[in-house]
């Protein structure tokens, strides 16, 4: 989905539980910066957490670099992060990048789930 003329780009995230989280709108060089701020508390204050992809409208190599750097933050304070109803726009990103190891190293496919606890 592109913006029309005069749309916000927009990235928005919801806590739908402690701990669970759902990203709607887009992962792209426009939403990336303010959304790795958004996110950083996210994987100080929790040990377990989950982020829906389901409602991500757009991306681009910015958010597949977005959902590395989650990754690289939950490794970094010893949460589980699990990616979770990856768009398949998001997922062929993934794979035509050959980035899919560093997000599922164990998984058949990466929209299924990116633990990384069990698989990092």
């Amino acid at each position: 989905m592109r913006p029309v003329a005069g749309q916000k780009r927009v990235f928005a995230l919801q806590e739908d539980a402690p701990g669970r989280y759902s990203v709607r709108g887009e992962l792209t060089f426009a939403t990336a910066p303010a959304a790795l701020k958004e996110t950083l508390p996210l994987f100080r204050a929790r040990k377990n957490v989950a982020i829906d992809l389901g409602r991500v409208e757009r991306a681009d190599s910015a958010g597949i670099a977005l959902l590395i750097e989650w990754v690289r933050l939950a490794r970094k304070n010893g949460a589980s992060l699990r990616l979770e109803n990856m768009p398949a726009q998001v997922e062929n990103l993934v794979r035509v990048s050959g980035t899919g190891v560093l997000l599922a190293p164990c998984s058949g496919t990466v929209s299924q789930t990116t633990d990384t606890q069990r698989h990092g």
